[in-house]
């Protein structure tokens, strides 16, 4: 990046790895905090917060029921609850 840009630029490998993950967990601590329901570190810089421990229950709540909504197969009802479980997180 050019001195006196006064756009952020991400590196190009950056910007693929960004790309490639599209939010989702890129390393082993990513997945521990998305299974505790937090965001991966990538959220964390963006801003993101880890939910507060009045939704964190509702929260795990909506996620186990999208994953058994999922494992049975009705798909339309596992992404309301993954919906759901996006406005708990905030």
């Amino acid at each position: 990046m050019q001195a006196g840009s006064s756009a952020r630029e991400q590196h190009p490998p950056t910007a693929a790895m960004t790309q490639a993950t599209q939010g989702g967990a890129a390393s082993p601590q990513d997945v521990q905090s998305q299974n505790r329901g937090g965001p991966t570190a990538a959220q964390q810089a963006g801003g993101a917060r880890r939910p507060g421990s009045e939704n964190l229950a509702e929260l795990q709540a909506a996620l186990n029921e999208a994953r058994g909504l999922d494992q049975s197969g009705k798909e339309s009802d596992c992404m309301d609850a993954i919906q759901r479980a996006k406005r708990l997180a905030g």
